[in-house]
């Protein structure tokens, strides 16, 4: 192990010599293990953030650069605010990147303003054990920062997406989280019975209904269904997996298992079904949770279920849709873009990642940083539901990188659901949009490995 050590910080310090320097001989303070990027421990730091977690890493930078003035603006207006301080070539040297007001980040990638974190990855982790940064994230999971091979952002919330559901009400019926897609069938029958609308979503919102969708097909065909899609390969919406997925939903409206109403709700009205225990099942993200507060009831017991796979040929058993969010920047043209580095390794130690989970109630892309935490019911489902996905964590980008598509495939879920076009309908109207996106030279592309 000592070997390794020392083979790494050698590494490390011959990549950011020439790469924090411009090819330059380093004139700043000497690169090692403890101060892997050479920082200037007097230099002042600048972080811009659009939610108050993301200046969590200020304590720690202190703490190592005593000298150093951290400065940490909480804003909401991010666009507003450094859209031309970007221009002027003047920006912070940390980026919080989230909201409604968030920058664009593939235009930022697009005019080379965001520094390549790959570096970040090979140095040791801030705590000092025998580890690299990236050792610290969970399997899967930082694909969402790369643009063409290179790491421009850290995507640093785990979003984790499932099936929502009450304990309460579970406990009351005798009902049991179903494990194939035949129990859920079943149980949504048990429910209809009782009173309960078994299947609720939001129908004005149909993208998180598809979410769940394409959840069910990845975990039958496993990665690669996805990875296609996100490729824009040709004839990838017509997978065989994707059918039966996409068919399976549609035993929940025939045999009439969707909540009444549900087609007619948005994201609020149908989450309060659940809330109401009007509607026994969900799909949505454990952002649920924070969103919903003032409306759960107590002893709610509100938690979620991964979807369940379809049989027990499924190539991702255990497959759960997780959103890798809320990306961190450094500026390429930072006045102190070295220390914007250290700064996210702080940000990607347990002791920070801890804190953002214990203050925000949401999980983040560092390994075991949840671990030993009091948290909510609805938190723990959702942790434990990302630990044992393991290298089963279902991601996917096309509906970020292409928007419309994103949007396309959302609708035409909503109108299958509905009733309004079949299956193979289905299939063909996403797949010509698909096409259409590939074969439009105005649009950038982007691919995943």
């Amino acid at each position: 192990m000592l070997r390794r050590r020392t083979l790494l910080q050698g590494v490390v310090a011959s990549a950011l010599v020439t790469g924090c320097s411009g090819g330059k001989p380093a004139t700043g303070p000497v690169v090692s293990a403890g101060n892997p990027f050479g920082v200037n421990g007097e230099r002042p730091l600048e972080v811009v953030v659009a939610e108050e977690w993301g200046g969590f890493g200020a304590p720690q930078y202190r703490k190592k650069y005593a000298k150093a003035v951290v400065t940490t603006t909480p804003t909401k207006q991010l666009k507003d605010l450094l859209e031309s301080r970007f221009a002027a070539g003047s920006p912070p040297d940390v980026v919080l990147n989230v909201g409604d007001k968030a920058l664009p980040v593939a235009h930022l990638v697009a005019e080379d303003q965001l520094w390549d974190l790959g570096e970040l990855l090979k140095a040791p982790s801030w705590s000092g054990e025998n580890a690299t940064v990236q050792d610290a994230f969970l399997p899967g999971l930082l694909e969402a920062g790369r643009y063409d091979g290179t790491l421009r952002t850290i995507n640093y919330v785990a979003t984790v997406y499932g099936l929502w559901y009450s304990t309460q009400l579970f406990q009351k019926h005798d009902w049991d989280v179903p494990r194939t897609w035949a129990e859920l069938l079943a149980l949504g029958i048990e429910m209809k019975a009782a009173g309960v609308g078994p299947f609720a979503y939001a129908g004005v919102h149909p993208y998180y209904v598809f979410e769940a969708v394409l959840t069910l097909a990845a975990k039958t065909g496993g990665h690669d269904v996805v990875k296609r899609i996100d490729n824009l390969e040709d004839g990838a919406w017509k997978d065989e997996s994707i059918t039966r997925a996409i068919t399976a939903f549609g035993e929940l409206t025939r045999r009439g298992l969707l909540a009444k109403g549900t087609t007619e709700l948005d994201h609020l009205a149908s989450q309060t079904q659940l809330m109401k225990s009007k509607a026994g099942l969900l799909p949505c993200g454990n952002w649920l949770e924070n969103e919903m507060k003032a409306a759960t009831p107590a002893n709610f017991g509100l938690s979620m279920f991964g979807i369940p796979p379809l049989d027990t040929s499924a190539a991702l058993p255990r497959g759960l849709h997780v959103a890798p969010t809320a990306p961190l920047v450094v500026p390429k043209k930072a006045k102190n873009r070295e220390g914007g580095v250290d700064y996210l390794r702080a940000m990607l130690s347990k002791e920070v990642a801890a804190q953002v989970t214990a203050e925000s109630n949401q999980l983040t892309v560092v390994r075991g940083s949840a671990d030993g935490l009091e948290i909510s019911t609805a938190l723990r489902s959702a942790r434990d539901l990302l630990t044992a996905a393991g290298d089963q964590a279902i991601t996917w980008y096309f509906a970020d990188w292409y928007p419309e598509l994103g949007r396309t495939a959302g609708e035409l879920t909503g109108q299958f659901l509905a009733g309004g076009i079949r299956a193979d309908e289905w299939t063909g109207r996403i797949q010509a949009a698909a096409d259409k996106v590939k074969q439009d030279h105005g649009v950038t592309k982007y691919r995943r490995n």
